[in-house]
């Protein structure tokens, strides 16, 4: 998330910029990073790597992540907090559409642009890190084997919830 920075206050009245997930990333954060299932397998200098990719998003208490329909861009992964889901397709209707801390939504869209199959709302006060499909497909192209291990967990979760889509249970499906 190199564009991205929070401001804390230095005691001084003056705002001292700090990067959310940058290039001088504590262990506390790169371990934080290595608990999220699709980041599980990378190494500290891959997770640096990947790093340079995110985006930090936050999203309050109601605020749309992305309206069904809208073209897809990639992918959000929660880092704190919890999304919901608010399909009209009945099928999606019938299973658990909460997200938390490790999850992702949008994984569909990673490949393509493909129009989001529901609203994804904020359920309270959200952390996400968005990785778009442009910059996957940029660390696809740049490392190989980073991409390789991000791409094997994506397919992961794909088939879970796929599996469990198809013998409805009520977890939860792709979006």
């Amino acid at each position: 998330m190199a564009s991205s920075s929070l401001n804390a206050d230095d005691g001084t009245g003056k705002l001292d910029t700090m990067r959310f997930f940058g290039a001088d990333m504590n262990a506390q954060k790169i371990e934080m990073l290595k608990n999220i299932p699709i980041f599980h397998e990378l190494t500290r200098k891959e997770i640096l790597e990947v790093d340079e990719l995110l985006h930090e998003r936050v999203y309050e208490t109601g605020e749309i992540v992305f309206e069904e329909g809208d073209p897809g861009h990639g992918i959000y992964i929660i880092v704190s907090g919890r999304l919901r889901a608010n399909p009209s397709r009945e099928l999606l209707k019938k299973t658990n559409l909460e997200f938390g801390p490790g999850d992702i939504v949008g994984e569909l869209c990673l490949f393509d642009e493909c129009p989001r199959t529901a609203t994804v709302v904020a359920a309270e006060r959200t952390v996400t890190a968005a990785l778009f499909q442009a910059e996957f497909s940029a660390l696809l192209t740049k490392n190989k084997d980073i991409g390789v291990k991000v791409l094997v967990e994506v397919a992961r979760i794909l088939s879970r919830r796929t599996r469990q889509l198809l013998l409805q249970e009520q977890d939860r499906p792709s979006l």
